[in-house]
């Protein structure tokens, strides 16, 4: 039971990672005035690292599932 805690920790680990980078880099870069107003409600240097910590949140999330699934073929 608690690798399987630990297994979904990790996906959602790695989904909301993957949102925020994907979030980030649409108000990064979209150039209307909607996303405008998100990228000023973030601040310029704060949307600037949101990408990075986002992709950081995907990289461990999927870091944490496949340490999961080893330990799972181990037999922990």
């Amino acid at each position: 039971m608690g690798n399987l805690a630990y297994r979904l920790v990790a996906i959602l680990t790695a989904v909301l990672g993957a949102g925020v980078t994907v979030f980030a880099l649409m108000a990064a870069y979209r150039t209307d005035d909607d996303w405008a107003r998100v990228l000023f409600t973030l601040g310029m240097p704060a949307s600037l690292l949101l990408p990075a910590v986002g992709a950081l949140l995907a990289v461990i999330g999927v870091a944490m599932f496949v340490h999961a699934l080893r330990g799972m073929e181990r037999g922990d």
